[in-house]
C-alpha cells in the first residue's frame, strides 16, 4: 500500500517541480526537500532518516540527498511553503468531488504530559484534558480539507473556525456541533456565502436572550428545530451527513502511513504543522487511489 502511495505523490511532486520557479542559489531543489519530507513523514522517522541513502529503495532514490542541517534549515523556507501548497492543491483535486456541503470539526493532538514543549497547551482532549495540539478542519468532499490549522489545544474552537470560515471561497453549507455556536460564528459564514449549521449549545428548550442574534443563527434554528424541521427534512439530513466528519477522521488514522500520534521528534508548532501537512498529503493519495478504484469497477 505505501509503494502506491508514494507512486501517487511522488508524481504529484514530480509534475509540480516543472514549473515551479526554485531559487537559483540553492544546491538542493525544492523539490527534492519536499520529497524526503513525505518520505520520512510516510514512514514515521525523523528527517535525518531519509537523508541516508540506505533507507531509499535504489528504484525511488534520488541521484543526491540533502544532509539533515540542510533540510532544518530548508523546511523553514518561503520556497518550501509554497510548494507545499500547490502540491496540496493539485492532491485535493478529485473529479466529481463537491464543495457545496462543508464539515467543521477538531480533532486532538496530544503529547506527553513531562513534554517541555513550551507551544503545546493544556486543554480538553479525547474525554481528559491533556497536553498537545488540534487540528482543526474543514472538510468537503475533496482529498484535502478545504481549510486546516493547527493549534495549541487550549486554542479556542471558536477563533481557529472564524479564520477559516474567512478563507473559505465556494458557498454553501458547513455543519458543525454545538461548540461552535457563536452569533460572530454565522456572520463570517454569510459573510462567505455559506450557512453555519449547528444545534443550539444549551438545546432547543433554552431562549434566545437579550443580545444581538444574527439572522443566520435564526435561520439555523429554523432549520434544525421544531415546529419548521416537521415541514423540511432538509436540516436534520445536513446534520446527519455531517457525521462524516468522524469517519474522515476515522480513515486519517487507520491505514500505513496515517497519523497514528505525534512521535517524540515532532515538537513546536512548526514542526508539528509541516508534520500534519506531510500527513494530510498522504491521506489525499489514499483517498485518490480509493476513488480511482472505484471508478474502474463501475
Amino acid at each position: 500500500m505505501r509503494h502506491e502511495l508514494w507512486a501517487e505523490l511522488s508524481a504529484a511532486i514530480s509534475l509540480i517541480a516543472l514549473r515551479f520557479f526554485d531559487n537559483s542559489d540553492y544546491e538542493h531543489p525544492t523539490a527534492l526537500v519536499v520529497r524526503c519530507h513525505c518520505w520520512s513523514v510516510m514512514h514515521d522517522r525523523p528527517t535525518s532518516w531519509a537523508c541516508e541513502p540506505g533507507h531509499w529503495p535504489r528504484a525511488t532514490r534520488p541521484a543526491s540527498l540533502p544532509s539533515q542541517p540542510t533540510m532544518s534549515r530548508r523546511l523553514r523556507s518561503a520556497e518550501f511553503e509554497q510548494f507545499m501548497r500547490l502540491l496540496e492543491r493539485r492532491m485535493g483535486h478529485v473529479p466529481g468531488a463537491g464543495k457545496l456541503f462543508k464539515r467543521l470539526d477538531g480533532k486532538p493532538l496530544p503529547v506527553a504530559a513531562h513534554s517541555t514543549d513550551r507551544q503545546a497547551g493544556w486543554g480538553r482532549g479525547a474525554g481528559q484534558k491533556c497536553k498537545g495540539y488540534k487540528l482543526h478542519v474543514i472538510w468537503s468532499g475533496r482529498a484535502m480539507p478545504l481549510q486546516w490549522r493547527v493549534a495549541p489545544l487550549d486554542g479556542s474552537e471558536q477563533k481557529m473556525a472564524r479564520r477559516m470560515l474567512r478563507d473559505l471561497v465556494d458557498p454553501g453549507y458547513v455543519a458543525a456541533d454545538k461548540n461552535y455556536d457563536s452569533n460572530e460564528l454565522f456572520d463570517e459564514a454569510a459573510a462567505r456565502d455559506n450557512q453555519l449549521l449547528c444545534p443550539r449549545r444549551y438545546g432547543p428548550g433554552k431562549g434566545l436572550g437579550h443580545q444581538y442574534q444574527s439572522p443566520h443563527r435564526l435561520r439555523s434554528k429554523d432549520l434544525l428545530e421544531a415546529p419548521t424541521r416537521r415541514l423540511t427534512r432538509f436540516g436534520p439530513r445536513l446534520m446527519k451527513h455531517r457525521s462524516q466528519v468522524e469517519r474522515d477522521f476515522g480513515n486519517f488514522v487507520s491505514f500505513g502511513g496515517g497519523l497514528q500520534c505525534l512521535p517524540p521528534w515532532v515538537r513546536g508548532h512548526g514542526r508539528v504543522r509541516r508534520w500534519i501537512w506531510g500527513k494530510l498529503l498522504i491521506n489525499a493519495a489514499r483517498v485518490r487511489l480509493n476513488r480511482h478504484k472505484s471508478r474502474k469497477h463501475e
